[in-house]
């Protein structure tokens, strides 16, 4: 009895042991966890900041797992006393001591600033530092995480072409990703605008746009930077129409929704003083404040018209003539991993699966059959059906289209 409890303490041990391995703190849209793990891999990385305090890599990786835990699991709260008295505050703090003026403490000042340092991190300031001295074999997530603000506090600096340009070099971002991104870009208008919210519909697609110079008179806007003056100051100045005179507060009487109208405020503004086609992400959530019967589906992405018209023929020409869907037919690649490869593949299901029955009342049996198969591999290979029912419910609504039922 007696060995049989020390062999089973010594196994919780060496259980206990792995759980807390320090790993890489990936960024959650391509890996994410539940907020314990963070907590766990938190308390890790702070292990090993403690015994070698100059060691930048560890002291990257515990500001974004504290970082993760607190967003995961209560937030911050509201106004800046609270967040300067969170973990990542105290890790901040503590940083500065250790490995003050370094490339990782700018790095994280971007990513979190304590209140004295609101203001430069609006400016800037830690992101340029940090490129500065930024080493040649920093890791791709970060290069492209700078490359995204300095998109949106210094938009017009060369920095951000060169940083995007190395972001694509190093393949951040999956190929599937990136063909979807290019996809969407390619089927705009000239001169179009394009609005979209978060990493995957946006810096792809600035990538294509500043590393190969494709289709650069097209603006992306991630609508989330439109709180930043100096994106929305470059922005006014692209387009070429004067700034718009607006004021955040007066927003705040919508409550916790305030930033949606504020934010649809100024796309409109855009849209009609540029006079210029405007397009919406089909992953944006924030454009549902707009006139929903404004908005067009156009096979991969969303367009914005006033006027009624025959999207559907636009949607058939740009799958037949304009969108690369061959790879959706091919395995995933060594760096398609990520979780988010395969919620993108089943847009292109939903977005895309109303054409087969289009393509056969034309008598384009060849391109139904053909579009039916890539959308039921996308089906069929994803894993982000929680019950086995919701996949079985999408393959025959594929199948009811494809018999034109």
């Amino acid at each position: 009895m007696k060995k049989t409890i020390v062999i089973t303490l010594a196994l919780m041990c060496n259980m206990l042991a792995f759980g807390q391995k320090a790993e890489t703190i990936e960024s959650i849209v391509s890996n994410s966890h539940e907020p314990e793990w963070y907590a766990e891999q938190a308390d890790a990385w702070q292990k090993i900041v403690e015994s070698n305090p100059k060691d930048q890599w560890a002291w990257r990786n515990l500001l974004r797992a504290a970082d993760y835990y607190v967003m995961f699991n209560h937030g911050y709260g509201k106004g800046w006393e609270e967040q300067d008295k969170t973990r990542p505050a105290e890790v901040i703090r503590k940083m500065e001591a250790a490995i003050p003026d370094s490339y990782v403490l700018n790095l994280c000042k971007c990513r979190f600033s304590l209140s004295a340092d609101s203001v430069a991190s609006r400016r800037g300031d830690f992101a340029r530092r940090a490129v500065e001295l930024m080493p040649e074999d920093a890791c791709a997530e970060d290069v492209n995480y700078l490359a995204c603000r300095m998109w949106i506090t210094d938009p017009e600096s060369p920095l951000v072409k060169e940083l995007f340009t190395r972001s694509y070099q190093n393949r951040y971002y999956p190929i599937r990703i990136m063909h979807f991104n290019r996809n969407m870009l390619m089927c705009m208008q000239p001169n179009a605008i394009y609005f979209a919210n978060g990493d995957l519909d946006t810096a792809p697609m600035k990538m294509i746009q500043e590393a190969l110079g494709e289709r650069t008179d097209v603006t992306i806007i991630n609508v989330s930077f439109l709180h930043a003056d100096p994106f929305l100051k470059a922005l006014y100045k692209r387009l070429g129409i004067k700034p718009l005179d607006i004021n955040v507060q007066d927003y705040w009487q919508y409550g916790e929704d305030w930033y949606k109208h504020y934010e649809a405020d100024i796309m409109m503004y855009l849209i009609k003083e540029s006079k210029r086609p405007a397009y919406f992400s089909p992953t944006n959530p924030r454009n549902t404040i707009l006139d929903k019967d404004s908005i067009y589906n156009e096979g991969l992405i969303l367009k914005y018209s006033p006027k009624q018209y025959d999207n559907f023929a636009v949607a058939m020409h740009n799958v037949k003539e304009v969108y690369n869907l061959e790879y959706l037919a091919e395995p995933d690649l060594v760096y398609d991993s990520w979780e988010t490869s395969r919620q993108t593949d089943l847009n292109h299901v939903t977005l895309l699966m109303n054409l087969i029955s289009k393509f056969k009342k034309k008598g384009d049996n060849a391109q139904a059959e053909h579009l039916y198969n890539i959308l039921r591999g996308c089906v069929e290979r994803s894993t982000m059906f929680a019950e086995p029912e919701g996949k079985e419910t999408m393959l025959k609504e594929l199948k009811e289209q494809a018999e034109n039922k």
